[in-house]
């Protein structure tokens, strides 16, 4: 008899980060020490942290022990492939970075992801569980036009109405975060 094993490997890029906070409260703190452990990984040049952009920072007070596994990325082709939670790096329940990848296997070749569609899975994924109302605060380079900066957070406003929280700005090159002040 013989056993086929399957590998779920994932690809091997540069990995959309998402911060997960407790409450917007925390945020100011998650930020700072988010941003330092980030930038420590970048001088290191080794990880999935190290060369992750990071997208936002997800707060709902269940995310820190219950952040979804794994989400349906829906592709413009209609397709679906499924996201996991690569790596995590916590510090004492106040906040969780993670990296977030497609299983291999399912991915079509040249499928990059996209932004709106990591958060469009996110907001899925939690879609129906009544006690996660997530809100999500979303990441910009910090030298970011403020008209394109002004424009995307309207995009995002009337593509999530009610569920986008103030900005977080992040430095492209040592990684660390800063919030707007919005």
């Amino acid at each position: 008899m013989k056993t086929k094993i399957q590998e779920t490997q994932i690809i091997d890029t540069a990995r959309p980060l998402l911060l997960f906070i407790p409450t917007m409260e925390g945020m100011d703190n998650a930020c700072r020490q988010a941003g330092e452990f980030l930038a420590f990984c970048r001088s290191r040049h080794s990880g999935s942290f190290a060369n992750g952009r990071l997208l936002g920072a997800w707060v709902d007070e269940r995310t820190i022990t219950e952040f979804p596994q794994e989400m349906a990325m829906r592709l413009p082709t209609d397709e679906v492939i499924t996201l996991a939670v690569q790596e995590t790096f916590s510090l004492s329940g106040d906040w969780t970075i993670a990296s977030i990848a497609p299983v291999r296997q399912e991915t079509p070749v040249g499928v990059e992801l996209h932004p709106d569609g990591v958060i469009d899975a996110l907001f899925a994924a939690v879609e129906g569980d009544a006690d996660m109302v997530g809100r999500y605060s979303p990441a910009f380079a910090c030298d970011m036009p403020k008209e394109e900066l002004r424009a995307e957070v309207k995009r995002l406003n009337t593509r999530y109405p009610l569920r986008i929280e103030r900005s977080i700005y992040y430095d492209p090159v040592t990684g660390e975060l800063s919030l707007g002040e919005e």
